[in-house]
């Protein structure tokens, strides 16, 4: 069923089910614990709310069960007894062994034979329906790497004559403090665009469709925001919404105000799909340039005069 066919009234039923579906799975947390039964269950009723799952809204209630029924399987886990009645660990490395090495796996081991991980990855592959990804560093990725230098030729250069001293380029007070400077100068543009606009879905707000990197810099600014209390997140509706705000005051922490922290993950795959989704075609903050410098490198934006 396509989105738009989908009625209203269909997803108010369908997110009332996966309202009550999490209600029941908070209060039976320490049952699942107990009875497996239960929990598979559950399982099988947030499986046929999710067949009729059109839209992310109800994407997101759907990932919200899963969350909490995979940190119930991770404590079952952890309640398993690990003992010959159990478990045998000693069978299972050797089995392990023998999948990486062969029937033979002492000899194979010892004559530095490299052990087969495409074929034990083959096997846990066969037990899940999870597609392994990429993980990608947190920054800008368009910094290419600097050539390293040959010293043989520095030095025969040095023996046949006179040659240009070498010069070691270092980041002295000024360089740290300027480059301090313009992160804040561009975490304050980016405060201002939010006032502009208002509320705006987090994702419309930080992902430049045309630059990967550039993203996760959005993101790294306004985590700024979020962390000096002139930005919230409100998900409430089942999508994150980010407004401007002013910073709260002590009285407000002391009124039972908290703060919350959690930790953004982006791969390039999902940053397309969110590209896909929301159909975004140009970035609310505006793209910054890229230069080079002496050495053919790039310079991350908060080194890039705005």
């Amino acid at each position: 069923m396509d989105d738009f066919e989908q009625s209203q009234a269909e997803k108010r039923t369908l997110r009332h089910g996966y309202r009550s579906l999490l209600a029941d799975a908070t209060v039976r947390k320490k049952e699942y614990l107990a009875d497996s039964e239960l929990l598979l269950s559950d399982l099988e009723r947030a499986n046929g709310l999710f067949g009729d799952v059109c839209s992310t809204a109800e994407g997101v209630l759907d990932s919200r069960f899963l969350l909490l029924s995979a940190d119930v399987g991770a404590q079952r886990a952890h309640m398993l007894r690990i003992d010959s009645a159990a478990f045998d660990s000693l069978a299972f490395i050797e089995n392990a062994r023998a999948i990486l090495y062969g029937s033979d796996a002492d000899a194979m081991q010892m004559s530095g034979t490299l052990p087969a991980w495409a074929t034990i990855g083959t096997v846990a592959l066969s037990m899940s329906r999870v597609a392994p990804r990429l993980a990608h560093a947190y920054g800008p990725l368009s910094v290419e790497p600097r050539e390293r230098r040959r010293t043989e030729g520095v030095r025969r250069q040095t023996a046949n004559g006179p040659t240009a001293s070498a010069h070691i380029e270092t980041m002295g007070t000024e360089d740290v403090r300027r480059q301090e400077n313009q992160t804040t100068r561009l975490v304050q543009k980016v405060h201002r665009i939010l006032a502009e606009r208002g509320p705006i879905n987090l994702f419309r707000l930080v992902i430049n469709p045309h630059s990967f990197a550039q993203s996760i810099e959005n993101i790294f600014y306004v985590s700024f925001l979020i962390r000096d209390g002139r930005a919230y997140i409100d998900d409430d509706s089942g999508q994150p919404m980010i407004e401007a705000c002013e910073p709260p005051q002590q009285q407000d922490y002391q009124s039972g105000l908290a703060k919350k922290q959690l930790i953004f993950t982006l791969d390039q795959p999902t940053w397309q799909e969110i590209i896909d989704v929301y159909g975004i075609r140009e970035s609310v903050i505006p793209q910054r340039r890229s230069v080079r410098d002496e050495q053919g490198m790039s310079q991350i934006s908060s080194q890039v005069p705005v």
